[in-house]
């Protein structure tokens, strides 16, 4: 298994890559996020214990280490959280640009239905804007793999 490979060649090898995954659930039962507000303020907060997660699963087989940017969105934030949507994904992405550096893994990120959908009257320029502001960092970061994860509704996403 050749690391500095892209996912493509990996995949195209026949390769199986393996995710990691349950950044919410695991870090709530240590104590550092709180499942059900489901948002990653903990990348920010908590940066070392993210990162710790994040070799946990590279060690335990994982080929991607996904930013842990699930549901972040500033409606989404719990209140008195001391971090932008911005600078928890940033973290986010300093967090698995290093663990990706030190455990040849491919850095992978999640963005998520935007909470404001509604298939009724839905507002598709704010929806659009929403879910821009959400790509905008893991763009600048240079993330190649983004992960469309919990969407309701594929309208959403058009």
């Amino acid at each position: 298994m050749e690391h500095n490979k892209t996912l493509l060649a990996r995949l195209a090898s026949g390769e199986v890559i393996l995710g990691d995954g349950s950044y919410v659930m695991t870090l709530e039962k240590r104590g550092y996020a709180t499942a059900g507000q489901w948002t990653p303020e903990a990348a920010a907060e908590h940066p070392e214990a993210v990162e710790q997660l994040a070799i946990e699963f590279a060690r335990a087989g994982a080929d991607i280490t996904q930013t842990f940017t699930f549901w972040c969105h500033e409606d989404a934030l719990p209140k008195g959280c001391k971090f932008s949507c911005d600078e928890i994904n940033q973290a986010a992405c300093d967090i698995a640009t290093k663990v990706s550096s030190s455990r040849g893994t491919i850095i992978a990120a999640g963005i998520t239905q935007t909470g404001i959908f509604d298939k009724l009257k839905a507002d598709k320029n704010k929806i659009k804007a929403e879910l821009r502001s959400a790509l905008e960092i893991l763009v600048k970061n240079g993330i190649e793999l983004i992960i469309c994860e919990y969407f309701r509704n594929i309208l959403e996403m058009e």
